[in-house]
């Protein structure tokens, strides 16, 4: 197992290589760029399923719900970056919008991260964490925004499609997604999509990677946060999500809520603050991107002029 992070103010940088285990899922206030170096698995954002090839990089926004599921023994490599809303006020109008436009694409494939650079922007902070040179704080996070502009200028001409389902399993979701909304056996299932219970849960979590079970649940639990959005009260949301049992809703829910109540995961997560509007910027492609790598430049020459500096007084 190898480890490596870098935490300040409003983002991180973090490094894990380590066997396939099961993961829960993940919901934060802060937009996530991962980049998948090996293994075998689907990333599933808020109950979308995208297959997860080396060098592909998966984006997600503030509040959404995410995680990934193994589904082979290969060893998980994978390098991230996460950034709050105040980083990203810190850039321009415009990019600041087109990053919570690019995040809802949520992946981008191998070849594009290499054409547009954002694997060698991962490789360099990586670099930077370990070795830590002079000013090592502002070259990761000049390295970031870098990344976010990247990110922007490919997404602005690419678009991912999620991880396409066999016509069984699809089936299997399309009743699930009209019928969640009440209470669920798996027995009703089977019925309507006219499988063996046994066979359709086999198929089910071989291809998703998740049981039907918990495919129900993370539904629901989504559903649950867009009624709180919506005003509708507390007590009333159990039963429109399916659960004739408040205190099931309540088990269920922290399973995703991150151990959070309903209540108090409503309070700090339901009402968090959307992205700016979209507008439509007419500048050229990736000016933005070029101040950011005059910026570096600028600070990577001080820190080489500071180096032979130093070594030329050693010497002396």
């Amino acid at each position: 197992m190898s480890k490596l992070s870098f935490r300040r103010g409003h983002f991180m940088y973090s490094y894990n290589k380590f066997p396939p285990q099961n993961l829960t899922f993940q919901i934060h206030h802060y937009y996530e760029v991962l980049y998948f170096v090996s293994g075998s698995a689907r990333y599933i954002i808020d109950g979308v399923e995208y297959e997860a090839d080396a060098g592909d990089v998966f984006i997600t926004k503030p509040n959404e719900l995410h995680s990934i599921v193994f589904t082979g023994d290969e060893m998980y490599e994978r390098h991230f970056v996460q950034f709050d809303y105040e980083f990203t006020n810190t850039l321009s109008a415009s990019l600041a919008e087109r990053i919570a436009v690019a995040a809802s694409k949520h992946k981008i494939a191998a070849e594009d991260v290499k054409r547009y650079g954002i694997d060698k922007l991962f490789i360099n902070i990586h670099e930077c964490v370990a070795k830590r040179p002079a000013e090592y704080e502002m070259l990761v996070q000049t390295y970031i925004l870098q990344m976010i502009a990247a990110i922007c200028e490919c997404m602005s001409v690419t678009l991912q499609t999620p991880a396409e389902d066999s016509s069984k399993t699809l089936k299997i979701k399309k009743y699930i997604n009209k019928n969640f909304t009440r209470p669920l056996t798996l027995d009703e299932i089977a019925d309507a999509v006219f499988f063996n219970k046994y066979y359709m849960c086999h198929i089910f979590k071989s291809e998703t990677g998740m049981t039907i079970k918990e495919y129900i649940e993370l539904l629901r639990f989504m559903y649950a946060r867009k009624l709180y959005q919506e005003g509708k009260k507390m007590s009333d949301i159990a039963a429109l999500c399916g659960y004739s049992d408040y205190s099931l809703f309540y088990k269920n829910f922290t399973k995703y809520s991150g151990g959070k109540s309903p209540k108090d995961f409503f309070r700090n997560n339901g009402n968090y603050p959307t992205p700016p509007p979209i507008k439509i910027y007419t500048t050229s492609r990736f000016d933005t991107a070029k101040r950011l790598f005059v910026i570096r430049d600028v600070i990577l020459k001080a820190y080489i002029m500071s180096k032979k500096n130093v070594d030329a007084a050693s010497t002396v």
